[in-house]
């Protein structure tokens, strides 16, 4: 008897082994990578007798994009569909173009992931989700005495020191990133002068 579609997306879900090579060092963390997922999975869709087919046209009503990922057999033509409504994906320095492209490459990606049970546990609800990261960020912020980076969200400190017979005042980030720094002005004379 031929299996269903549906017990052979299991099966490829029970041979599935990847590794995240992908590496976040701005934000410290890992990813599953497109290309390594597409090496661990294209064989065993081969094996198994199966199609992956992905469309993502923009709805003007929903003003999102309505990613649709089909996984369907190649012989009996059974298909199962997933769906998955995403926004245009905003890329610093990039063009709307570019925007649409990381955009479709981040659907693909977390459809193919949901449709074959890949698990992200940095995704886990037993994984700190971005909004408690933001919350503890903050609360350490507090802390600190109040100040986040603007450009990471890590808590800043006050530091002030004397070089060379000058004084100096700057908010360092929790990061080490020394492009963070915000250099403050050193007296209240400097900040009229500058017109802050």
């Amino acid at each position: 008897m031929e299996k269903t579609i549906k017990q052979k997306i299991v099966e490829i879900s029970n041979e599935l082994r990847i590794e995240k090579e992908g590496k976040n060092s701005f934000q410290n963390y890992d990813y599953f990578r497109p290309d390594d997922i597409a090496k661990a999975i294209n064989p065993l869709m081969e094996k198994h007798g199966i199609i992956i087919m992905f469309n993502m046209p923009f709805s003007a009503e929903k003003q999102m994009y309505e990613g649709s990922l089909i996984v369907e057999d190649i012989k009996t033509a059974e298909k199962v569909e997933y769906k998955f409504d995403i926004p245009l994906t905003e890329v610093k320095g990039s063009s709307k173009a570019q925007g649409a492209g990381a955009t479709q490459t981040y659907c693909k990606r977390y459809m193919i992931m949901n449709a074959f049970n890949i698990a992200d546990n940095s995704d886990d609800l037993d994984g700190k989700s971005p909004l408690e990261k933001k919350i503890n960020k903050e609360a350490e912020a507090e802390k600190a005495g109040g100040d986040v980076c603007p450009k990471c969200g890590e808590p800043m400190k006050l530091v002030e020191g004397i070089k060379n017979g000058k004084p100096w005042r700057g908010m360092f980030c929790k990061s080490g990133n020394k492009d963070h720094t915000i250099w403050l002005p050193r007296t209240i004379d400097e900040v009229d002068e500058n017109n802050y």
